[in-house]
């Protein structure tokens, strides 16, 4: 295994210069004034620091959270269906199903989304006035991200000890007891990295509410685009960096409970 592991050297490096690095710079910049990216009058100042106390920062992450909440409890409860339907049925062409989650994925998110714009802009559609709401917001977010709740799921699934299931049965359980007692427990691995991999995306993510939401819903991401666009790049930096961490602490204190759950029931 020694022989292998400068393999990574490749890895650490691309990480570094993709992650570390442009962090970094973010952080050096919130300590700056700068006209964009050009440093020549660059100047020390705390001016960025000082707008956090900003209310619409607040509102912005509070409405990022609560759209990124209900597109989690919904992905997941449409989601772990679809996934146990194809991993426990007897269909011969599984991967036929798992391609036709894949193929929307294959186009462009910016096309699927003007897409559902044009779909609430017809005459059926337009008189439920969804454009402009942040249920619009959510159902297209949950479209665009329910696969990646699903394939975390189904591969679980596939996995799982089949085995247990049967021995349950043959104790005569009861088939919905035994999925709440064996099958859901051993699933929550893959239920929780769906919860990851679709919270991260929605509750950073601009171009859905910039583009369904019509200005009317705006999102944590859509504040640091403005901030951005108008060459603020401290203050935007600054922002960037703020939800980086209240991401990363949500993320932090779901594992740390998922891992306590885990540890009371093996006790």
């Amino acid at each position: 295994m020694k022989r292998f592991k400068y393999l990574a050297i490749p890895y650490l490096v691309w990480l570094i210069f993709l992650a570390v690095l442009p962090f970094v710079l973010m952080f050096v910049l919130t300590f700056m004034k700068t006209n964009g990216m050009d440093f020549s009058n660059a100047e020390a100042s705390l001016d960025a620091y000082y707008r956090l106390n900003d209310i619409s920062i607040l509102k912005a992450l509070w409405n990022s959270l609560i759209v990124a909440f209900f597109t989690v409890v919904i992905c997941i409860f449409l989601g772990y269906p679809v996934a146990y339907f194809i991993s426990f049925s007897k269909l011969k062409n599984k991967m036929l199903f798992l391609l036709l989650l894949i193929i929307p994925m294959w186009s462009n998110s910016m096309l699927r989304i003007v897409s559902w714009l044009r779909l609430f802009s017809t005459d059926g559609l337009k008189a439920l006035n969804l454009i402009g709401t942040n249920s619009a917001v959510i159902f297209v977010t949950v479209t665009t991200y329910l696969p990646f709740m699903i394939f975390p799921i189904y591969t679980v699934l596939e996995k799982m000890d089949r085995s247990l299931i049967e021995a349950s049965k043959d104790l005569g359980v009861p088939p919905w007891k035994t999925f709440f007692k064996v099958t859901l427990p051993l699933s929550l691995g893959g239920v929780s990295s769906g919860i990851i991999m679709v919270f991260l995306p929605a509750a950073t993510g601009f171009a859905i509410s910039q583009t369904i939401g019509q200005g009317k819903v705006r999102l944590i991401g859509n504040l640091i685009q403005s901030v951005f666009e108008k060459n603020n790049y401290n203050f935007g930096s600054l922002l960037s960096i703020f939800v980086s961490v209240v991401i990363i602490l949500i993320v932090l204190l779901f594992n740390h409970m998922q891992s306590g759950k885990r540890k009371a029931r093996k006790l």
